[in-house]
This record gives structure tokens, C-alpha cells and sequence, in this order.
């Protein structure tokens, strides 16, 4: 049995028309038609999110049933999407980080805990993907979005000016942002620029920083 008859299957079980399962996720009336070997990483997400039940596991490759017994996972870490691309499997985290500079994560006092996985390209083995809070960083990152982090160890040194960044600070928030360099005193702060045309950039001092993690990518919600 190939991917589109694993579709085919499932559709069935749900008592959808084709029709009505491709517009749910938000692909032409033609996709299952067409589909040979690889789904891509927004399509996937897109039906995982829609379907909780369907073991996507399966989908991909045939192995295991096509429910799953555990509805909290989206994607289990050991499947590697089939396809032509190099998509690897990013646990998501249970935090949030938030736009603004001055503004409280939506996710606090919650233990941080992984929700389930997203398949995203060229991902590395200890990459995470976390939810964005707040509008300070729209339209580039809007609220409910899935960011791919990775940790930018040596940033004391090296920050990258001019990249995206989830700075976790001192006192435990988490904040998004644009960094620059902050000419008046770049040995003790960087510049945090937001992409709301409403919110004004604003200095941190580096003391303040815990931990640096840069945005690989960006998956928005957009109302799927």
C-alpha cells in the first residue's frame, strides 16, 4: 500500500469525500491524485494538527496502525519524513517566548515539557521549536507561531548582529527579537529591535542575558 492509498484509507475511516479532507488542510483538489512519496513539512504539520488521531507514522511509511494510541504526540522523534528533502524531526517544547521587552511569557510556572515533534530542513540533533507570544515581533513572527531555535553558545564573543534571537534572560523570561549592535556601548549591550513599526528599539544589557538561541526558521499559523 503507497501514501495515497494510506490517505485514501484514512479519508475513508473518516467519512470524508476526498474533496473535503484536501480543502481541511489546505491543498488543491488534485494533491492525494498526484502525491508519490513525500509530504512536505507544512502539509504534514498542517494534517497532524488537523487530525490528532492519525498516526503519521504510518502515513509516511506504512509501519504501525493508523490510530494512534497516544493523541498528545504530533510526531514521533524516530521517523524521518520519505521524500527528496532532509527533513528531521525538532521536539516541541512547551515554553513560549514573547515579543516584547517588557512583556510576560503566556507559558510560565509550567514544566517544559515536550508536546511532540515538527519535521523541519536541515535541522540539527539538539535544534527545539518553541510557540511565539505577543505582537512585537509582527509581521515577520505573529503570535502562535513555531519557531526552529538553536543555541548560539559562544554568543559572548560572537552575537550575529542583524539575525533574529530568543534571548532567555536572567529572571527567567524568554523575548524575541531582531539584535544589532548598540554602538554607545556594544561591550555591555545589544540592541533589540523589534518588527511592530509601533514597538521602539531598545537597548540589554548583555548582563541580563542567560542563554542565546537563534530563529532557524519560522512556521506561522495561519489559521488553519
Amino acid at each position: 500500500m503507497g501514501i495515497k492509498e494510506r490517505f485514501l484509507e484514512f479519508i475513508s475511516y473518516k467519512g470524508l469525500s476526498k474533496r473535503k479532507f484536501q480543502e481541511s488542510i489546505g491543498v488543491s483538489n488534485s494533491y492525494i491524485q498526484n502525491i508519490s512519496s513525500g509530504i512536505s513539512a507544512d502539509v504534514l504539520y498542517r494534517i497532524a494538527n488537523a487530525y490528532s488521531e492519525l498516526n503519521t507514522d504510518w502515513l509516511l511509511t506504512g509501519e504501525g496502525n493508523m490510530l494512534k494510541k497516544d493523541d498528545k504526540t504530533i510526531l514521533r522523534k524516530d521517523v524521518i519524513e520519505k521524500g527528496e528533502n532532509n527533513y528531521k524531526l525538532v521536539p516541541i517544547v512547551h515554553i513560549d517566548s514573547v515579543g516584547g521587552m517588557r512583556s510576560n511569557n503566556s507559558i510560565t510556572d509550567e514544566p517544559q515539557y515536550i508536546e511532540g515533534y515538527i519535521p523541519f530542513v536541515n535541522a540539527q540533533d539538539d535544534d527545539k521549536a518553541i510557540f511565539q507570544s505577543g505582537t512585537s515581533m509582527i509581521p515577520t513572527i505573529p503570535p502562535g507561531s513555531i519557531m526552529q531555535l538553536r543555541e548560539v553558545k559562544n554568543w559572548r564573543e560572537y552575537f550575529g548582529y542583524g539575525n533574529i534571537f530568543v534571548i532567555e534572560l536572567t529572571d527567567g523570561r524568554r523575548i524575541t527579537k531582531e539584535v544589532r549592535r548598540y554602538d554607545e556601548n556594544p561591550k555591555d549591550y545589544v540592541l533589540c529591535v523589534s518588527h511592530n513599526p509601533d514597538v521602539a528599539p531598545e537597548e540589554l544589557p548583555k548582563s541580563m542575558i542567560a542563554s542565546v538561541w537563534k530563529v532557524i526558521k519560522i512556521l506561522m499559523d495561519k489559521g488553519w
